[in-house]
């Protein structure tokens, strides 16, 4: 007894002093605000009546570490409509996304993306310089109302970050809606530096589309998905589905 006591606070005293100098990371709380609301808004160079999450779309990036307790704080502002928000990847270390689950709000701007990364100390089992998010998406120049009465309809363009170029000399377009020299839609854009790795999280929420995401003269290699490491594999470009 005298032998198990003394082993057993030799192991105390060696956990309270390896506590002491690297101590565990403490869980926070991390608290959003947003207002979700309708705007006007010329993602692609069409203006359109659009849901914005604190006047953006998409909306802010939820960032956070594993294990911490996220708080939103929603106020709707769509008068005449309910908000549902859908969220992916609760408990999950990754990239996820969150979007509307009401009627067809996530295709006019109610979406954005969740980064869960790890807590300080610990380490993923890949290497990269920089990092990049992006979120895959359809769009559409109906309102919600019509996009219901015409579910057949085809999209009317991509877009990559909120970002995407509509031909504004399409037959039927609207003069007075569609502005090509609009700095709302100038392309998303990446600059980069020669010779460094860059991650890239990718997130598809389109709702008709297949899309093939490429990087022209390059090569990607595929490290992860769904919120869970892979056996890291080179793909020249990656296909993304409908959600």
């Amino acid at each position: 007894m005298i032998v198990f006591l003394f082993l057993s606070l030799l192991s105390v005293k060696y956990l309270y002093d390896r506590l002491l100098s690297d101590p565990l990371p403490v869980p926070r709380i991390r608290h959003y605000k947003w207002e979700v609301k309708y705007e006007y808004k010329s993602p692609d160079c069409y203006k359109i009546l659009a849901i914005t999450i604190n006047g953006q779309t998409p909306g802010p990036t939820i960032e956070a570490q594993l294990n911490d307790t996220i708080i939103v704080e929603l106020k709707n502002r769509l008068l005449a409509e309910m908000v549902a928000v859908h969220w992916h990847g609760i408990h999950q270390l990754g990239t996820f996304l969150y979007h509307a689950h009401y009627g067809l709000q996530s295709e006019h701007g109610l979406y954005g993306m969740i980064k869960v990364s790890l807590p300080p100390g610990d380490s993923e089992p890949y290497t990269y310089d920089y990092g990049e998010s992006i979120i895959l998406v359809d769009w559409y120049h109906k309102s919600t109302y019509e996009h219901w009465t015409l579910l057949n309809t085809l999209s009317l363009g991509r877009r990559a970050s909120g970002k995407g170029r509509f031909n504004c000399s399409t037959p039927g377009s609207e003069a007075n809606l569609c502005n090509a020299t609009n700095p709302e839609c100038s392309p998303h854009a990446m600059t980069v530096v020669p010779r460094k790795t860059y991650r890239l999280r990718i997130g598809s929420l389109t709702s008709l589309s297949a899309l093939s995401f490429e990087i022209e003269d390059h090569n990607m290699t595929i490290v992860g998905t769904g919120g869970h490491n892979v056996e890291p594999f080179i793909v020249k470009n990656l296909f993304i589905y409908s959600s």
